[in-house]
């Protein structure tokens, strides 16, 4: 009869390999190195997660929880509007929230290649959810897509700048300032 498996074993992994993730390059990290670094073989990892990248997906899918739990209520006024967005895209003074932007990006870059599509709708969804601030603001459908858009990729480009530059504090300002030029473009009276 089988042995059956560890429920603590899994997120142990996942916590040791993210952990290992804040120093390693994603290129550097094999089945292999990971078996390492956990102190076993390549065996658990495999078992656990079929693969690396299924790994490096469960890393990705950890450090996102807390942001996927975050919600914008569209009649929110702009203060609000500011700190979803850092909320979202920034706090990346904290190690696992810096490590989750430099791991969007990594692998948000290569994705088209794999066939994998969780970060193209994870952004998507970010858009979908500025676009409907926007509307509830007074923003017809076309320009609410069109700002929120916009907004997104700003809040992206002030993500990645404090992954390349390690100035996580100008990445929370910039994108307060990102909120204040939403709410001035669709001309939304919030304050």
């Amino acid at each position: 009869m089988p042995r059956k498996p560890d429920p603590t074993l899994k997120p142990a992994i996942v916590c040791k390999v993210t952990d290992h993730l804040h120093t390693t390059r994603l290129e550097d990290v094999s089945v292999r190195s990971l078996g390492r670094v956990l102190g076993t073989s390549a065996y658990p990892i495999v078992y656990h997660f079929g693969s690396r990248d299924g790994l490096i997906d469960a890393v990705v899918e950890h450090l996102s929880r807390p942001v996927l739990a975050v919600c914008l209520d569209p009649g929110a006024d702009e203060q609000a509007l500011a700190g979803h967005l850092v909320r979202v895209f920034g706090d990346l003074h904290v190690p696992e929230r810096f490590l989750a932007a430099r791991l969007t990006f990594e692998l948000g870059a290569v994705e088209y290649l794999s066939g994998h599509d969780r970060h193209r709708r994870l952004h998507q969804a970010h858009v979908d959810t500025l676009a409907a601030w926007c509307r509830a603001h007074g923003a017809r459908d076309a320009d609410a897509v069109r700002v929120a858009r916009t907004a997104v990729l700003a809040a992206r480009g002030a993500q990645w700048g404090a992954v390349l530059d390690g100035d996580t504090a100008l990445a929370d300002e910039t994108l307060r300032i990102v909120a204040r030029r939403m709410a001035a473009e669709i001309g939304a009276t919030v304050h």
